[in-house]
C-alpha cells in the first residue's frame, strides 16, 4: 500500500458504505416483490425473489452466479488465512510444518494444507449456521482484541513507526472494541453452545502457545513476539 494515510480511511469508509447500500437495496427488493409474510416464511429469499421476477430458469443462473462469487471470498481467505499460522511457525510458536514454503510458487504450503484440513473437519461438524455461530464468535473476539492491541502498543511503544494513525484515537478503537465485544456477547446469548465451543477451541490453543514460546525463547535466548501482536 503506497499511501496508507489516504487509502486506509477511504477503504474503511467507502467499502462499508457500498456494502450497506447494496444490502439495503437488495432487501428492499425482497420485501417489494415477496412481501413481509413470504420473506418471513422463505428459507431461500434471494432464489424466491428471482423466481418471482424472471422465472425458475433465471433463479438457477443467479444461484450459479452466487456459487461462483463465493469462490472470490474463499480465494481471499485462502490468501490471508494461512499467513497467520505461517508467521507463528516462523517465530517458533506453532507446528513447524506450517513454516514450509513451496520451492517453486513460494506459497506457505504447510499452512495452506493445515487450514484446509481444519476447514474440512469443521464442515463435517454441523450446519452452516452452526459453523457461522462459533466462527463469528471467534472472529469478533479477535477483532476486539486487535483494537485493544492498538491501544496497548501505543502505550508501550510510542516511538514505533506507524504508516497510518487512526483518526479519533483513542475513541475510535475504543468504540470499535465495545461494538466487537457486544457482537461476541450477543452470540453467546443467542447461540450459547456453539459460542462455548468456539471459546473452548481458542482456550485449547493457549497451553500449546506458551509451551512453544517457552522452548523458542530458550532456544533463541530472547523473547518471541506472537503473530497476534
Amino acid at each position: 500500500m503506497q499511501n496508507p494515510g489516504k487509502n486506509v480511511p477511504c477503504a474503511a469508509i467507502l467499502g462499508p458504505l457500498l456494502v450497506i447500500s447494496l444490502y439495503v437495496v437488495i432487501n428492499w427488493v425482497y420485501f417489494r416483490v415477496l412481501g413481509v409474510s413470504r420473506v418471513a416464511q422463505s428459507d431461500h429469499v434471494a432464489s424466491d425473489t428471482i423466481s418471482a421476477l424472471i422465472g425458475g430458469r433465471g433463479a438457477e443462473w443467479i444461484t450459479l452466479a452466487t456459487i461462483v462469487s463465493a469462490f472470490g471470498s474463499l480465494h481471499a481467505n485462502l490468501l490471508a488465512g494461512p499467513r497467520v499460522p505461517y508467521a507463528m511457525a516462523s517465530e517458533g510458536v506453532f507446528f513447524s510444518f506450517a513454516n514450509r514454503i513451496h520451492p517453486v510458487f513460494h506459497t506457505p504450503t504447510g499452512a495452506v494444507m493445515f487450514q484446509g484440513c481444519v476447514a474440512i473437519v469443521l464442515v463435517l461438524t454441523g450446519t452452516y449456521q452452526d459453523l457461522y455461530s462459533f466462527a463469528m464468535f471467534a472472529y469478533w473476539t479477535f477483532y476486539a482484541l486487535t483494537g485493544v492491541a492498538v491501544i496497548r502498543l501505543r502505550r508501550i511503544e510510542p516511538q514505533l513507526r506507524r504508516p497510518y494513525r487512526v483518526w479519533g484515537y483513542p475513541w475510535t478503537p475504543f468504540i470499535f472494541c465495545v461494538a466487537a465485544f457486544a457482537i461476541s456477547l450477543n452470540l453467546c446469548f443467542t447461540r450459547p453452545i456453539r459460542s462455548s465451543i468456539g471459546l473452548a477451541i481458542i482456550l485449547m490453543g493457549l497451553p500449546f502457545f506458551y509451551h512453544w514460546r517457552k522452548h523458542s525463547t530458550a532456544r533463541l535466548g530472547h523473547p518471541v513476539m506472537s503473530a497476534g501482536a
